[in-house]
């Protein structure tokens, strides 16, 4: 972090800007709308700048800056033109240990301006170091088009009932519980919808009984078994970062990267309980009395899984779980490994006069699946969880249920991340590609005509993409 984001109270505090042109005068509002004294030297000003002048809403000397002391300024802006006096201002505003932005010059500026999203009180900077402007107000966009117009009231209203609240529910952890029901529920539907009346009898109904009630106290927790997609931390869902956020604790899967774990609150308590193949780990029985332990105990849990939870997940055993507990829980599905891994290795899984079929299954043993290979047929995708170190066996039988040798495969490993790498193959030359290019989990195995597509559609990483083996034939010859 290259810069610590700050919110500064300036209002009623003395600021400086140097320079009186449209740069000047787009810093001179945003600081007036922070309520800021606000001084400005340029000899010559713009039209605006000159009716907020003649209304005494800013303070104006009308001539150049002379390298003068700045100590009774808080913040200083140089906005010139001029990069010699701009550095000049910058100087003298270190010599008076004083912030100071120098407008497009982040070398000589020690805070930046950032892109604001004002919904009052609620403010968001977005800010790219001084990288990109450009970028920044794009992010300030997209932040601006997903939030609702009325946010601020909601904040407002949240601020007038803080202390009451405060002291019907003196408990930290019981208040912060009540402000998150009413952030999801009627409370704040009813105020972004503009019926503001409605909600403070709402919250007022709502604080009652949560303080002769003990609501908090009688409400158990609640379970959130969230997909995490493939890797890429931009394929989790919306539901699944929002659940993810507002969770308590976070049961999190060896596979679940750390940059989604980002999303997680801040105060939120991370337990990893990922399962290593060959290694001591923790048992599922024992994540479903851990799950079941802390939901029962009035936290919001996460249970954050790689992939979706519904496909080789154990999502069902911990449904059953927390439903013989009589404990309630959502399920939030993810993009699967099958899908992220095909679409970035450019495979459809299903192409018309190709493939109409597909068998999902896994290669965890030699034998373990061998009735669900006996069922895979020509015109069928096949892919293949959690075999790396079968590969050589899953193909040799495949090969002895009578598929030709020169069936294509692929395999995708680290799918959808920056280290994806795709190897394109055959099903005699599966074991050998293993071996040699020292493929690892986690990997997928995929088998059947559309792999081929991968030779012309590996759209997202192509340097990762390689050949192994006998795999002249292109799927443009084949179709």
């Amino acid at each position: 972090m290259q810069y610590l984001p700050l919110f500064a109270d300036i209002k009623d505090r003395a600021c400086l800007i140097v320079g009186g042109g449209r740069m000047a005068e787009r810093r001179v509002i945003v600081l007036k709308r922070a309520g800021a004294n606000v001084t400005v030297i340029a000899p010559e000003l713009t039209d605006t700048l000159e009716r907020l002048a003649n209304r005494d809403e800013i303070s104006v000397a009308r001539r150049a800056f002379d390298c003068e002391p700045l100590d009774r300024y808080w913040l200083i802006i140089a906005a010139t033109d001029d990069t010699a006096l701009n550095a000049e201002v910058a100087a003298a505003a270190e010599q008076a240990k004083r912030l100071c932005n120098v407008v497009d010059n982040p070398e000589h500026s020690s805070f930046i301006m950032p892109a604001i999203v004002d919904h009052d009180p609620i403010t968001i900077a977005v800010s790219s170091g001084g990288k990109s402007p450009v970028l920044a107000r794009w992010v300030k966009g997209v932040i601006e088009t997903t939030l609702p117009a009325r946010l601020g009231e909601f904040a407002n209203l949240a601020g007038r009932w803080r202390e009451r609240v405060k002291q019907a529910l003196p408990d930290t952890e019981t208040r912060r519980k009540f402000w998150q029901a009413m952030v999801e529920g009627e409370v704040a539907r009813h105020v972004l919808a503009g019926r503001g009346e409605r909600s403070e009898t709402l919250l007022e109904k709502a604080l009652g009984a949560w303080r002769d009630d003990e609501v908090a106290t009688r409400t158990p927790g609640e379970a959130y078994l969230v997909g995490a997609g493939p890797g890429s931390p931009d394929l989790i869902t919306l539901r699944g970062r929002q659940l993810l956020a507002q969770a308590d604790v976070v049961l999190y899967d060896r596979l679940v990267s750390d940059k989604i774990l980002d999303y997680a609150r801040r105060e939120g308590e991370l337990i990893s309980v990922g399962k290593s193949p060959r290694k001591p780990s923790i048992t599922q029985a024992q994540v479903n009395r851990l799950l079941v332990r802390l939901v029962a105990s009035g936290k919001r849990v996460c249970r954050l899984k790689g992939g979706d939870p519904m496909i080789f997940g154990r999502g069902g055993e911990e449904m059953e779980a927390l439903a013989e507990a009589g404990l309630p829980f959502q399920v939030v599905p993810g993009v699967s490994a099958v899908e992220g891994c095909a679409a970035y290795a450019g495979i459809p899984l299903t192409l018309r006069g190709v493939s109409k079929a597909v068998l999902i299954t896994t290669g965890t043993s030699k034998d373990s699946n061998a009735a669900d290979l006996a069922s895979f047929r020509r015109g069928q995708t096949l892919a293949l969880y959690m075999g790396v170190a079968q590969f050589a066996a899953v193909g040799a039988e495949l090969i002895r249920n009578g598929h030709d040798p020169d069936t294509p495969a692929a395999i995708v490993e680290n799918g959808t991340t920056d280290e994806q790498r795709v190897i394109r193959t055959t099903l005699r030359d599966i074991g050998e590609a293993r071996e040699k290019l020292d493929i690892a989990a986690p990997a997928l195995l995929l088998v059947g005509e559309t792999t081929r597509c991968a030779d012309r559609y590996n759209w997202f990483n192509p340097e990762g993409f390689e050949r192994f083996g006998d795999t002249d034939r292109t799927f443009a010859q084949v179709s």
